[in-house]
């Protein structure tokens, strides 16, 4: 490889970097919705094609300015009664003092107003935490694919509830709550939720989580 060659490369990843850089910001301001390709790029000082050359135009730019890793799969393996007790840990050692411009953060204040933001952390979550818990509990628990995903469900949805609480809306006794007084309470409820079948959600076909 030249050394013009490898010049360019850096310079383009320089670039690249300088993009996501502004995007980050604009997001965290703007949300979703409220920010603009060509914001970013005068912020960014490029000219907007290049964010479509990087990026492919404004979700690509939005998925990669605020990519993330939850480590969901590394807290699965181990004893399954403390399973609930490694997923609590896992959920406030992630959330406690994030910053505005956190990739996650920024996804979840995007969705409330963006259609597309929405769909994006669904399939986020989707792809990172639930998939791979509930095929975890079909193999530890012997759950059929259904019941897993109705546990998975119950779980997320007090996971959403609690980061909305005390990470978004900043009210009430789960913002005020002490970091291992919040661990121990999520441990104990996640742990329900994973051991006790709940009756069964009955989704339309189009609505099922299995649905093409």
């Amino acid at each position: 490889m030249g050394v013009d060659h490898v010049g360019a490369h850096r310079d383009a990843e320089r670039t690249r970097d300088r993009i996501l850089d502004a995007a980050r910001a604009a997001f965290a301001r703007h949300g979703y919705d409220g920010t603009t390709v060509r914001t970013v790029a005068a912020d960014a000082g490029v000219a907007p094609n290049l964010i479509t050359r990087y990026f492919g135009g404004k979700p690509g730019l939005f998925r990669a300015a605020t990519a993330a890793e939850l480590g969901v799969a590394a807290v699965l393996p181990g004893p399954v009664e403390g399973l609930g007790a490694r997923l609590a840990a896992n959920v406030v050692r992630r959330w406690e003092g994030v910053e505005p411009e956190d990739p996650l953060l920024m996804r979840l204040r995007s969705a409330g107003s963006s259609d597309a933001a929405a769909r994006e952390l669904g399939e986020f979550f989707q792809r990172q935490a639930c998939s791979p818990l509930a095929a975890h509990l079909e193999r530890v628990l012997g759950c059929s694919r259904p019941d897993a995903e109705d546990r998975v469900a119950a779980v997320g949805a007090l996971i959403m509830g609690l980061v909305t609480s005390r990470y978004v809306m900043r009210i009430g006794p789960l913002f005020a709550a002490e970091p291992p007084a919040l661990e121990a309470w999520l441990a104990e409820r996640i742990q329900r939720l994973l051991e006790s079948p709940a009756p069964a959600l009955a989704c339309p076909p189009e609505r099922s989580p299995s649905a093409p």
